[in-house]
């Protein structure tokens, strides 16, 4: 029931409802598994004219099994770049739904004659049906009704084993809030954007040892972020590790299992240092940098010096284990030698040390550089090939073909195909580098998230980062929850596997149009839904 000049309805999860285009994917019903965190919308409109302080109210669900978020829009100001497909939403500068933001106090502004949502995010509902009623009103009075009605099966969405890493900035969160790294309201802080992170899928976390040397203009600094404690005196260093300790301690309590530990070089090919300070003489100075050589003979006996120390301690404090070790990010086919003479060196010092790189070029996998490298969607070919153990990622580079992604202009299909993709191609992990980055393209100035979505026009709108800084902590999004989605995707099917076995579900993929790559899928929402409830079928009748 809706009033005259009110209109509302319930959507998928998966629509971008925007201000000027009727919302296609009606949806009232659906299924999930136990365990399963499911969302849906509720689209709605004001046709008369714009009111304010309106409110939303579900029943039907036990108490704190839902919360709700207005769809709030967000500045995509470069919503693709040259190449770009065009499997997108827009390719015109505008505003786009994204961020999930509290309620405010006063309520929500139905705005005129423009399309907006509300978004429900359903956790631990018990087995069973649970027919929702939903309810927009202002004031006392009703403005529109509807019913959803969700199935819960009586099967339990198993634990994924993957490996999944969406680099944290420490730096933006101190910038963004004005606080000194790691202390004590920053942790408060910086444990919303962990547990937010671990409740999206992160199963490994970037350790900053020192101030990572990612995404950083050369000859410029980010500001130090650095753990290990560092001591220069005359013929050698000493390290204190209690920090660090801290750090990983800290982070496994908030439900992280591996460990990254940040990058032992500058990124695109390993040439420099990373920056490094250091007490020497009763003060703190940076000691390596940009002005340092990768393989200079100073940073070389500094290496050897702290590795094996790093090594020992994280072994007696039972982390080595679950941890993973990075030579440079994203080295190009021209640095091959180069990056070979600096993983060489580090091996010897970690011989039994887990190396793991973002990486494209195979060569550097054959010759066992890397034990499992991250290898771009668009270039994942001769792994595919071979039958070889990989990782993924995407970044700002991967617009075209098809490959799944998370760009504002993108629908969230694509955002979301990616689970299912990794299951059928038996990868294992999968690396974002912009888990939360609001700093412009290389880091040159921080900027608002809330205002700058493009890196201030140097990357495609969201690609830097799929949470927002609320006044408390991490505020999630349409595309972090779609993501998330894909990895439920990716759980249901291991469930299956259970039930059935993997060449059968294989064979029912194959079926639904989905191949062993990352570029042939069909390229609509209705088809993915319509692909996890025969997955939610099978696994109910088995």
């Amino acid at each position: 029931m809706n009033h005259s000049d009110f209109e509302m309805f319930p959507v998928s999860a998966l629509e971008k409802v925007r201000s000027r285009v009727r919302p296609q994917l009606f949806e009232n019903e659906n299924t999930a598994l136990e365990g399963e965190r499911f969302c849906f919308q509720v689209a709605y409109r004001s046709i008369g004219w714009a009111r304010s302080g309106i409110t939303f109210s579900l029943e039907g669900v036990p108490e704190g099994c839902a919360e709700v978020y207005p769809v709030t829009e967000v500045p995509c100001g470069n919503p693709c770049v040259e190449g770009s497909d065009d499997y997108l939403l827009t390719e015109t500068p505008c505003m786009m739904p994204d961020l999930l933001a509290p309620v405010s106090p006063s309520g929500v502004t139905a705005k005129y004659r423009a399309w907006q949502a509300f978004y429900v995010i359903l956790t631990g509902l018990p087995a069973g049906d649970h027919q929702m009623h939903v309810c927009i009103r202002e004031g006392g009075e009703v403005l529109g009704e509807a019913d959803y009605l969700l199935h819960v099966l009586a099967e339990k969405l198993p634990e994924a084993d993957l490996v999944c890493t969406y680099w944290m900035h420490y730096d933006c969160i101190a910038n963004y809030y004005h606080l000194p790294v790691f202390s004590e309201e920053y942790n408060r802080i910086l444990e919303s954007f962990l547990r937010s992170a671990v409740g999206h899928g992160l199963t490994m976390l970037l350790t900053p040892l020192f101030t990572p040397p990612l995404d950083t203009q050369v000859g410029g600094e980010r500001l130090t972020v650095q753990l290990v404690d560092v001591e220069k005196r005359k013929g050698g260093y000493s390290f204190g590790f209690a920090r660090l300790g801290w750090f990983m301690r800290f982070a496994r309590s908030c439900g992280v299992k591996y460990f990254e530990m940040s990058h032992l070089f500058s990124q695109w090919g390993a040439k420099f240092a990373p920056k490094i300070v250091a007490k020497e003489n009763g003060a703190e100075r940076r000691i390596f940098g940009w002005d340092t050589e990768a393989l200079s003979e100073e940073y070389k006996a500094f290496l050897a010096a702290f590795l094996p120390q790093l090594r020992g301690w994280l072994i007696e404090n039972g982390f080595y284990e679950r941890c993973y070790f990075h030579i440079s990010d994203e080295p190009s086919a021209e640095a091959f030698a180069h990056y070979k003479a600096c993983h060489d060196f580090v091996k010897g010092l970690l011989p039994d040390g887990k190396f793991v790189d973002a990486m494209s070029h195979y060569d550097y996998f054959t010759q066992k550089l890397v034990d499992l490298p991250f290898v771009a969607l668009d270039a994942t070919e001769p792994f595919l090939a071979q039958n070889e153990p990989y990782f993924v990622y995407y970044c700002t580079a991967q617009h075209s073909r098809f490959v799944s992604n998370r760009f504002l202009s993108m629908p969230l299909e694509r955002t979301r195909v990616l689970g299912i993709q990794m299951y059928r191609n038996g990868v294992r992990g999968f690396l974002h580098w912009g888990y939360n980055f609001y700093n412009s393209v290389l880091s040159r100035e921080a900027i608002d998230p809330f205002a700058v979505t493009d890196g201030m026009g140097g990357l495609q709108s969201g690609d830097p980062f799929t949470v927002y800084p609320g006044k408390d902590g991490a505020l999630s999004s349409l595309r972090n929850e779609a993501f998330y989605m894909g990895l439920q995707d990716y759980r249901a099917l291991t469930l299956l596997e259970e039930k059935i076995g993997r060449e059968r579900v294989i064979a029912l993929l194959d079926e639904n149009g989905v191949a062993a790559n990352f570029t042939d899928y069909p390229k609509n929402a209705l088809w993915l839904l319509s692909l996890r409830k025969k997955i939610n079928k099978e696994i109910a009748e088995h």
